[in-house]
């Protein structure tokens, strides 16, 4: 069988169909999803060989080595069917984040417009919640001023949030560079302003937060690389003056940002950290490092929340018992599961990707700053929509903002 994926065209149309098409059903379908995931896990390994450049070799490796803590975890279990659950979540993570890093590197000329389409699917439900919004505009900034949030059909609102950050800055990335052909410009830019008009009216704080982070890494490697203060300023001021008009016109960032001050002001004030959001999550931060200290090699998928739930009380909480969340954080998530090794491996992984920016452009950079913001308020390899997305979007990125040249010389 030839391993050249190019050379099959109706494999390849198949594989960036089912991709779009298992990234739709993240909004409507967990069924179609999963068939998806095995459908493009399969159609990678019959139709080109699955080996892997040397540069991404480390991602390999660090997935693998984080599946065989699943799997030893498995084996420590009195009641595997938990740690089962999990493990199979984290083979879908592995299997095609592995799977779509090797293919989208031989579907290079469809990549763009597979971007595009899946930009075009969150603008879709952007639109629909955003005007649910503002149909009962009276009810929802009520809601919001209680810290509660705007639905998003089938998707949890945190993972929405950083859906649209990625998407935006994905999107900004491929217009700067001129990726977007002829009048799709246009449409390219058309997206992105209403992409991130809408997720300033619906993104979580997460969501926003990991927003900025990621466009002020991808701005600081952009001015490293183009040795340019004022680009470094206008891009600065650009955001300054666009968040301060978002401010002024949204009901709901302005919502989001008292609520975000009145969770700040009550962090050690006793029982009024609970119900707020993020005072909620460092109580919960200290719960799980607790947890991390008294079990240097964790206490395993099938007692964490127990374990969770003991700790709290042990330490004498004041959060309510409906409050005490679990670690929302995915390395101190692993740190309960597997202990200080658990911790590393995320580290190791994040190093292999790190190790890739210097053959990759700034966007690349600004993504991998998202995901790792994210993943420091959300458990994002825990939930099956989440693990998709991450594992279809970091390799598209990666090979959309991959360095190309001809004779020694950049040309993208």
């Amino acid at each position: 069988m030839l391993d050249k994926f190019t050379t099959y065209r109706i494999p390849a149309v198949v594989f960036t169909t089912i991709s779009a098409i298992g990234f739709s059903s993240l909004f409507y379908s967990p069924a179609i999803l999963s068939i998806s995931s095995f459908l493009l896990i399969v159609i990678a390994i019959l139709f080109y060989k699955a080996s892997f450049s040397k540069e991404l070799s480390g991602i390999a490796y660090s997935l693998i080595f984080i599946f065989l803590l699943y799997i030893l975890d498995v084996f420590r279990s009195v009641d595997a069917s938990i740690a089962l659950d999990k493990l199979v979540l984290l083979l879908v993570f592995v299997g095609l984040q592995l799977a779509c890093f090797a293919a989208f590197g031989k579907l290079k000329s469809q990549l763009i417009i597979l971007f595009l389409i899946l930009s075009a699917v969150i603008l879709v439900v952007d639109l629909v919640a955003v005007t649910n919004y503002l149909m009962h505009k009276e009810y929802y900034n009520a809601l919001l001023l209680q810290s509660k949030h705007i639905p998003i059909p089938n998707m949890h609102h945190i993972h929405f949030g950083i859906l649209n950050a990625w998407v935006i800055l994905g999107l900004a990335g491929l217009l700067y560079l001129k990726k977007i052909p002829g009048n799709t410009t246009y449409v390219g830019a058309g997206m992105l302003i209403v992409i991130t008009i809408c997720c300033h009216i619906l993104s979580s704080r997460t969501g926003l937060i990991a927003l900025y982070c990621g466009f002020i890494v991808a701005l600081i490697i952009l001015v490293y690389q183009q040795k340019s203060i004022k680009l470094f300023l206008f891009g600065v001021l650009g955001s300054v003056l666009f968040v301060s008009i978002v401010y002024l016109s949204s009901n709901s960032f302005r919502s989001k940002t008292a609520n975000s001050l009145e969770d700040f002001r009550s962090w050690g004030n006793g029982k009024e950290i609970n119900y707020k959001s993020m005072a909620m999550r460092f109580e919960g931060y200290k719960t799980s490092l607790f947890i991390l200290r008294k079990n240097a090699f964790g206490v395993g998928s099938e007692a964490q929340e127990a374990k969770i739930q003991e700790a709290y009380t042990i330490r004498k909480s004041v959060l309510f018992k409906e409050n005490r969340v679990g670690p929302h954080n995915q390395f101190l998530e692993y740190g309960v599961k597997f202990g200080w090794i658990g911790v590393f491996s995320l580290l190791i992984y994040f190093s292999a990707l790190i190790k890739l920016s210097p053959s990759t452009l700034f966007p690349f950079c600004g993504i991998v700053a998202i995901l790792f913001v994210s993943l420091q308020f959300e458990s994002l390899l825990e939930r099956q929509a989440s693990i998709f997305f991450v594992s279809i979007l970091l390799p598209l990125s990666y090979h959309l903002f991959t360095k190309e040249e001809i004779n020694g010389k950049l040309v993208t």
